[in-house]
């Protein structure tokens, strides 16, 4: 990678360890591409500028990326703290998400082992999973822990989205389970227009079909309220009950196939409502944003292009969390999330939906690079302190010295801790450095 530098005639540093920078490319906004573009990042983490003619400052720092640059990914599905652990696969399908949960497979192989693990070493399956999603070019995720461990990598939209705190919306994984505080807490964020994102109809039989009516029947479903799944429904459901309420639907089509043999009929869906696409977890899920995009692309029954589907992972989801004034696209004044993928052979939007680790070269929040090649993490901040990393067999720098709501606590350290947890509990731990 050729990187060049301006003469910066001074130089303010600040407390995000960069000063005001270029990065040059191929933009993606995603809406359309920009060839030979700048966005240019000012301190504070915001975009200057995102065009092919821009007149970029004296004394900025210019840096050839030789790339493809994106809007960072947001990830309105996980469950962060069990991507430690390996995949599981279930004896047989279910029908609902009641089935496999009450399997003794589960308890046995996955649900005893991950509690027993948190007891020790939460803050560290939550470090694991937001380096995970990183190295996969999510930037926003949903689904961590209510704590200072979800502070400092990843945008956390639920708990600390970096914004105001009014600004996280809720996520809920059972809707039609909450105890009487926690329903008024999901109706008074609805009526504030805060956006609330739940598990619906997650299975194929009548008991998750039913769930949207239950749903409906409970006044739910109301604008700014995301169902996550929807793999019951049918044309009725997305058109009045979802379509016709404003109603969004995160897509994960990974995890219900490898559980139920099924995915939601996002061919129909699409003519109705907004749809993200999100991992779920990685156990059943794909390890990350990139590699579901690439496993929803692989689908005989696809039928979103590849510039829809980058869409999915970056503005449709920005727009479901009422968030896409300040994410989900490369545009002046908004936050400088940002994903730079090495360019190959393919166009802009299948690069994206097929890049490995490697091809991963920095991967930025507000503007500072936490993951990718530590030559470009360093040009873009090089007062950063990386760690280096290997994931499916690439080098990688990560940038962990904010974590934990700025403990600073290693990837190494977190590592340490949880093989001790692991073992203690009897259960494998899964590694960054095995793909699937």
């Amino acid at each position: 990678m050729r990187i060049r530098w301006m003469v910066a005639l001074l130089v303010l540093w600040t407390s995000s360890a960069f000063a005001d920078y270029a990065l040059l490319g191929t933009l993606v906004t995603p809406d359309q591409v920009i060839e030979n573009g700048v966005l240019l990042v000012r301190s504070d983490g915001r975009i200057a500028a995102a065009a092919a003619d821009v007149a970029i400052p004296e004394g900025v720092v210019v840096i050839e990326t030789n790339g493809f640059i994106y809007p960072g990914l947001i990830d309105l599905h996980n469950h962060l703290t069990w991507n430690a652990h390996p995949r599981w696969k279930p004896p047989q399908m279910s029908r609902n998400r009641y089935d496999w949960q009450a399997m003794p497979e589960y308890t046995k192989e996955l649900n005893g082992p991950h509690y027993a693990v948190a007891k020790d070493a939460s803050c560290d399956l939550e470090r694991f999973g937001e380096v995970k999603a990183l190295a996969w070019g999510a930037t926003s995720v949903v689904g961590g822990l209510p704590n200072e461990c979800s502070r400092g990598m990843a945008r956390n939209l639920d708990y600390a989205p970096g914004f105001e705190k009014s600004d996280a919306l809720l996520y809920k994984v059972f809707p039609l389970e909450l105890p009487p505080e926690e329903e008024t807490a999901v109706r008074d964020a609805m009526k504030s227009g805060l956006p609330v994102i739940v598990h619906l109809s997650e299975g194929i039989d009548p008991s998750a079909l039913r769930e949207v009516r239950m749903a409906n029947s409970q006044k739910f479903l109301v604008p700014g309220f995301i169902a996550i799944h929807g793999v019951a429904l049918k044309e009725k459901e997305f058109r009045d009950d979802l379509g016709k309420n404003g109603v969004g639907l995160v897509w994960s089509p990974r995890s219900n196939i490898e559980l139920y043999g099924s995915t939601a009929d996002v061919a129909t869906a699409r003519k109705y409502l907004t749809i993200a696409i999100a991992p779920d977890w990685s156990p059943s899920g794909s390890d990350g944003m990139i590699p579901e995009l690439r496993y929803a692309a692989g689908l005989a029954s696809n039928p979103f292009t590849a510039k829809e589907l980058v869409q999915m992972a970056t503005s449709n989801p920005a727009r479901l969390a009422r968030l896409a004034d300040r994410i989900g696209r490369l545009e002046p004044g908004m936050v400088a999330d940002y994903v730079i993928v090495k360019r190959g052979t393919r166009d802009a939007y299948e690069s994206l939906i097929h890049a490995e680790v490697a091809d991963i070269a920095a991967v930025a929040v507000a503007g500072r690079p936490l993951f990718g090649d530590a030559a470009l993490m360093t040009a873009i901040a090089p007062a950063a302190r990386l760690e280096p990393l290997t994931v499916c067999g690439a080098s990688k720098a990560v940038d962990m010295s904010n974590s934990d709501d700025g403990k600073g606590i290693s990837f190494a350290a977190t590592m340490t801790a949880l093989e001790a947890a692991f073992t203690k509990a009897g259960a494998p731990l899964a590694r960054l450095d095995t793909c699937q």
